[in-house]
């Protein structure tokens, strides 16, 4: 009787008005199955075929657990468009009013499937800056990255496709795909790094360069869970040209993403961009950092 005192014990329906056999089991395993004479608000009577009678009050009686349903999917404004997808959107807008006058807004979106055979990623992002009335920033870009899975390999093979928009380059706009070989590196539950080799061309529009370069690709993308709401991720991908030796564009992402914990389903993320093209010209920079705090909602 000592265990019975010492434990815990679940009970899965009582009645109070009726005897009926039931099933207790103590938190170290042991069962009890027998009958409830009694069921009052402090204690159950339980009649056992050997114990005889047996007092059990609530305080060690293991309470039961009810799973909470998993609420369903109904895809982005309950339409059902993207249902089974992870669905984000940031926004982040800061600025200053006095001597000075400057506005700084930036938008992305954030969307990521996966399944035994195939791994859909597509992000975007708009940045705007206005100093004193002076547009000294605006650009866009747009990626869309699809791995083809292979059930239990830790190898897969990917294409991807890459828009980018700057008003401040000495190119209007460029497009950039390839594809090639990847490899899942490490898959933890609170950590993943995969790695990615390809080939692949880029091509500048509106710029002194007008020819479509050829170029490898060479990324690591590494996502590690630091707490149950606290995520870093990293992204670089090596784009070396084929074309003129020596030359290469490389791109550095750095994201932090936190979860408030008083407003559930919103995040705050800090993300850090820098761009480095070996070949720039004009008025472009060759290294090109861009940083952001922004509000993150789940669609």
């Amino acid at each position: 009787m000592k265990k019975i005192i010492s434990c815990c014990a679940f009970l899965l329906i009582l009645n109070a008005s009726i005897t009926h056999a039931t099933e207790v089991i103590l938190s170290n395993g042991d069962i009890l199955n027998g009958e409830v004479i009694k069921n009052d608000s402090g204690e159950i009577t339980l009649k056992h075929p050997a114990l005889g009678t047996v007092v059990l009050a609530n305080a060690v009686i293991k309470p039961i657990k009810v799973e909470e349903p998993k609420p369903v999917d109904a895809g982005v404004l309950n339409t059902g468009f993207l249902q089974g997808w992870k669905r984000s959107v940031e926004v982040g807008v800061n600025g200053s009013e006095g001597n000075t006058r400057n506005m700084h807004i930036h938008a992305g979106t954030q969307l990521s499937y996966e399944n035994d055979t195939k791994r859909w990623n597509v992000e975007a992002a708009y940045n705007s800056t206005d100093d004193s009335g002076e547009t000294s920033r605006s650009d866009f870009f747009a990626q869309v990255t699809r791995d083809f899975l292979t059930p239990g390999d830790s190898r897969f093979y990917f294409s991807q496709g890459r828009y980018d928009w700057d008003e401040f380059k000495d190119w209007d706009y460029r497009i950039s795909f390839g594809g090639g070989v990847g490899e899942q590196l490490i898959k933890e539950d609170d950590w993943s790094v995969l790695g990615r080799l390809g080939l692949g061309f880029s091509k500048e529009f509106g710029g002194e360069d007008a020819e479509w370069v050829p170029e490898g690709l060479i990324g690591v993308e590494s996502d590690w869970k630091i707490a149950d709401r606290q995520s870093l991720v990293f992204k670089n991908t090596l784009y070396p040209s084929f074309r003129e030796l020596g030359e290469f564009r490389n791109i550095s992402e750095l994201s932090w993403v936190i979860g408030l914990d008083e407003l559930k389903g919103i995040d705050l993320k800090l993300g850090l961009l820098n761009e480095f093209d070996s070949n720039a010209s004009g008025d472009s920079r060759k290294n090109d950092f861009k940083y952001n705090l922004s509000l993150v909602f789940g669609l």
